[in-house]
């Protein structure tokens, strides 16, 4: 199973990013990605799990997440919102498994996207709330007896140099991830800006054989498609 996530938002505003995304992806052949701030193409109907289409995007109203790939299916889980997450059951070759895709908040979430943050919460408080949420989320799902993926933009590295993220963040997201006994697969991988590790991360249990990993380049055919680079891991 070949599992993928990718931030979108930021290509849109150069000319040609949509097409050469959807080739991209098309391309990479994943049964099922976590795309993180889509275009509002990528709305909740067959082959895609979106969550609520709130947030204020470059063509109108967007979600924050689509899960998408051919066997994927809606979980009935009341996920507010202001939690910036959605989760998926995704059937693939007789196996099941759960993807919980999602952003977490970023150091400028007070000022770009002030209904995430409750009154005087400085940015650590508003990250470790949703961070904590988020888990609780991941934590009931695995209790359905599927094995389940947390993927996303968690704006915020595991590893190597921390410009973006936050000690606090960093600490808090470990420790989230151990506690979880969840180990960020792709956490090694190199982040679009030089020298950076990723903070797009496909996660899920430390006992899991990945197979192979790789990373989509944010340029194509001298295309700038988005400031993240995406990931794939096949498990």
């Amino acid at each position: 199973m070949r599992i993928a996530t990718w931030n979108l938002e930021r290509g849109g505003r150069s000319r040609g990013a949509r097409p050469a995304q959807e080739e991209t992806l098309r391309a990479l052949l994943a049964d099922v990605v976590v795309l993180t701030e889509p275009p509002a193409t990528y709305a909740s109907g067959p082959g895609v799990v979106a969550s609520p289409a709130l947030r204020s995007g470059i063509d109108g109203r967007e979600s924050w997440i689509a899960i998408v790939g051919a066997g994927v299916e809606a979980v009935p889980l009341d996920i507010p919102y202001e939690r910036m997450a959605v989760a998926a059951r995704v059937a693939i070759r007789g196996r099941r498994i759960v993807v919980y895709g999602a952003v977490l908040p970023w150091l400028s979430v007070r000022s770009h996207a002030p209904k995430m943050v409750q009154a005087g919460e400085v940015f650590s408080d508003v990250f470790e709330r949703v961070l904590d949420a988020q888990k609780a989320d991941v934590s009931k799902l695995g209790t359905q007896g599927e094995p389940v993926v947390w993927a996303g933009d968690f704006n915020q590295s595991v590893a190597g140099p921390n410009q973006g993220g936050s000690k606090i963040g960093r600490a808090a997201l470990n420790r989230v991830l151990a506690e979880l006994g969840f180990a960020a697969w792709n956490g090694h991988a190199d982040h679009a800006r030089e020298n950076l590790r990723a903070v797009d991360l496909i996660c899920g249990p430390k006992e899991q054989t990945v197979l192979a990993q790789g990373r989509i380049d944010p340029t194509r055919a001298g295309v700038r498609m988005s400031d993240h680079a995406g990931y794939w891991v096949d498990i």
